[in-house]
């Protein structure tokens, strides 16, 4: 009771004056409610965005090459253990009971012998005479070893002969190679692109070998002339290798960065079991860059690659993604990704992805071309309830999505490319045929910071991609090398 004057009841206008008050302070702390709830809000909401920027950044923070499309090089001082998929086989380490090895063995005819006799007796110290004859055969060791290196000059004669019927005078041709009074020979020429080409060695350095080994004395200008003269050699090959790719019924492409006059290039590489090839431009990762390499807008097999939206224009290919990038990413997500870690599917579609790759190696040893029906369906039901439960777990939400629902899209729009492998054979779980092509390229990165021109880069692939083939094929580096400066170079078959 709200007392009045006098100790009397209050009034009507009292109590009207008091509820007044009272509503009217009820408005001000609705106000304050309100406007602290509104605070709240956002302040809710602020932090939302920023435990979703912190779980970014530490997400970023822990990429690596097994959680992630990070190439080693960039592991730094943090890189992590080595991990694979392979179950243990049960086998020893090393080399295998029955397969081939490579143990040094004598040869049946030496190129040269030396015999070695006893000059005093081992057991009264008497003089021997090798004349008497010995008393056994003797005991071979035979030494393999390279000849000192010593340069070898050859002076090509070339006459002027007069026909006797119409008195012209002709004078021989010389020999592919010969343009000069004075000139390096194909091997010494080889050995300078081979240095640079496969064993990215700074052309100072290169200089400094030919010198120390060979006695030669050439300068950084020679050496970059070698390297051009050999990639106009082994271009016809080179465009031979393209053709080949193009026809294969399986191929594997690629993209990587690398720098070419202190700016970022994107350098294309496409590759067979048995040839590589590259491909550089002022174009970068486009895909004006992709149809000028020539090979993606005339394939019609399986292209194998990354989920890189410019493949997808090329549709006379059939398109295979690679599962490796999905190991690794789903690995990330499964790190840094609260949700998906309490929940554990990125976790389990690595052991599906895993179980499937084991699958194929088993049922390819049984002469199959695909999973059996059976497995097919098993592979699927349990594929697509993952990627149901990835969706239900990351809901759409405003503008950027996180990663994790990103890769669960991708997994739902693109699973035929994603299962390619399982459904025929001849595609290969991953794309290491590719990123194997390019990985070696990077180390020329590291090793000189790039190239200074964007010819310098294209004389680099384009020897690079030679060599690789010629590797591929069991085929003696130097020896292909040399033949092609001579004008006869390896040609690859029709098909690769």
């Amino acid at each position: 009771m709200v007392p009045g004057r006098g100790g009397e009841r209050p009034s009507y206008d009292e109590l009207a004056a008091v509820v007044v008050g009272l509503a009217a302070r009820l408005d001000e702390l609705s106000a304050r409610v309100g406007g602290l709830e509104a605070e709240n809000a956002a302040l809710r909401e602020e932090n939302a965005v920023l435990r979703a920027e912190n779980t970014d950044l530490r997400r970023r923070l822990g990429l690596n090459s097994k959680n992630s499309s990070k190439p080693p090089s960039s592991d730094g001082l943090d890189k992590p253990p080595p991990t694979s998929m392979r179950g243990r086989s049960g086998r020893k380490p090393g080399k295998q009971p029955g397969t081939s090895g490579t143990t040094l063995s004598q040869v049946a005819v030496p190129d040269e012998e030396i015999p070695h006799f006893p000059a005093v007796c081992a057991g009264c110290g008497d003089r021997l005479d090798p004349a008497a004859g010995p008393a056994a055969e003797p005991v071979i060791r035979q030494v393999f070893d390279v000849p000192e290196v010593q340069v070898r000059v050859t002076a090509h004669l070339l006459h002027l002969l007069a026909c006797a019927g119409c008195g012209t005078r002709t004078r021989a041709t010389a020999p592919a190679g010969v343009t000069g009074p004075a000139v390096y020979g194909p091997i010494v020429t080889m050995l300078a692109a081979y240095l640079a080409a496969q064993h990215h060695i700074p052309v100072a350095r290169i200089t400094e070998i030919l010198a120390d080994l060979a006695g030669i004395e050439v300068s950084p200008g020679w050496v970059m002339t070698a390297c051009a003269r050999m990639a106009a050699s082994v271009a016809p090959a080179n465009e031979a290798i393209k053709d080949a790719i193009t026809a294969a019924p399986v191929a594997h492409f690629d993209e990587t960065v690398t720098r070419v006059a202190g700016r970022n290039h994107w350098l294309h590489a496409a590759a067979t079991g048995r040839l590589t090839a590259y491909h550089i431009d002022e174009h970068g990762r486009a895909v004006a860059s992709m149809t000028a390499f020539g090979i993606l807008p005339r394939f019609t097999g399986v292209a194998v690659h990354d989920a890189y939206s410019g493949y997808d224009g090329f549709t006379t290919a059939t398109h295979a993604l690679c599962n490796a990038h999905i190991l690794r990413e789903a690995t990330g997500i499964g790190e840094f990704d609260p949700q998906a870690r309490t929940d554990g599917w990125a976790e389990d579609l690595v052991n599906l992805l895993g179980d499937a790759h084991r699958w194929v190696a088993h049922w390819r040893t049984r002469d199959h071309t695909a999973l059996p029906p059976f497995k097919l369906d098993d592979l699927f039901t349990r594929y697509d309830r993952l990627v149901e439960r990835a969706l239900r777990i990351h809901p759409a939400r405003p503008g950027r999505q996180t990663p994790a629902r990103n890769l669960a899209l991708r997994l739902r729009d693109r699973k035929p490319e994603f299962l390619r492998f399982a459904t025929d054979f001849t595609v290969t779980f991953s794309n290491n045929v590719a990123e194997q092509a390019v990985r070696m390229v990077k180390s020329k990165t590291r090793v000189s910071g790039g190239f200074r021109t964007l010819t310098g880069a294209q004389t680099f692939l384009s020897i690079r991609g030679y060599i690789s083939t010629i590797r591929k094929n069991g085929l003696r580096t130097a020896t292909e090398l040399r033949n092609a400066l001579l004008g006869n170079p390896w040609m690859p078959p029709t098909v690769a």
